[in-house]
């Protein structure tokens, strides 16, 4: 293991620790939707014990986060003798699948020019509140407390299912309005580039290490990639990932995006390695992945 690429990987363990208490579930989301899904999606508790104990995990910390995402619904556990292995629940697979999409895709959307709105009814309460969560999950910003929008492209072809009260239409926009600006403030993109800014300033010095031709042994690979896309993916969620000419002049979002794939690319074959010798339920390696690894933020 190259002592440069070593030092950025402990540096990045050192600043993980150092951030807002630790969700140790999160993490665990992280490392299932990128490395153990496109690998039939089960995994020993025992790997995924080595694998945290790299990044300073301690081992009760791992073993109350599993207990809560299976009590949650979105693993299952599977006992054979003394070990335990763990899968994605049929629950999680959309969100999965909708998140794997939003984090790897590999350039912005096209778009037709024209808007999906949302009108909220009058009532107040949680009820409201929650819906809020729910529509900017869903792509949306907020035009004022109770007018949501979105533009209409390929990705977000579906259409939410309307509650009580709202109101739904299509529309377009006068060519005279100021577009980047109105998306910037209804998607708070302010806040979305400081965190790029941050992610950037955090991973650009290991990318500089394995640019220069250094490696890292394979647990450690998929350490560092565990937490590459664990820093990246709320940005990549957060990030309505507008066509280009909604998109704020020089944001950084393409850049951020960039920086992702070169870094992944170069932790994907020995990343790879370190899950070949996961075992299975059956005592086997677990399957090969679905999908080239490596082209991920490419197709």
């Amino acid at each position: 293991m190259s002592d440069s690429a070593s030092r950025e990987l402990e540096a990045l363990i050192d600043d993980f620790h150092s951030r807002e208490r630790i969700r140790v579930w999160s993490l665990v989301i992280t490392i299932f939707g990128d490395a153990v899904i496109p690998r039939g999606g089960e995994l020993w508790l025992g790997s995924l014990l080595e694998l945290m104990e790299r990044l300073r995990i301690e081992p009760s910390a791992l073993r109350a986060a599993m207990s809560r995402l299976t009590a949650d619904g979105w693993l299952t556990r599977l006992r054979i003798g003394r070990k335990s292995f763990y899968r994605l629940a049929e629950a999680g697979e959309a969100e999965f699948a909708e998140a794997a999409r939003r984090i790897y895709r590999p350039h912005r959307s096209d778009w037709s020019g024209k808007w999906l709105v949302l009108s909220l009814s009058t009532e107040t309460g949680e009820g409201r509140d929650a819906r809020r969560r729910q529509l900017r999950s869903a792509g949306f910003g907020a035009l004022s407390p109770t007018v949501f929008l979105r533009p209409e492209t390929v990705e977000n072809a579906t259409t939410p299912e309307l509650q009580n009260g709202e109101v739904l239409f299509h529309s377009t926009l006068d060519h005279a309005s100021e577009v980047r600006h109105m998306v910037a403030q209804a998607w708070r993109l302010d806040d979305v580039e400081k965190l790029y800014r941050r992610f950037i300033d955090t991973f650009t010095p290991l990318e500089r290490a394995l640019g220069k031709g250094a490696l890292l042994e394979p647990l450690s690979a998929m350490a560092a990639r565990s937490l590459l896309i664990h820093h990246f993916r709320p940005i990549a969620l957060r990030d309505p990932a507008f066509p280009a000419e909604l998109t704020p002049e020089n944001s950084l979002g393409d850049e951020a995006r960039m920086l992702v794939a070169r870094i992944y690319r170069k932790l994907a074959d020995a990343s790879e390695t370190w899950l070949d010798a996961c075992p299975d339920s059956n005592d086997e390696p677990i399957r090969k992945p679905e999908i080239e690894i490596a082209e991920r933020f490419a197709k």
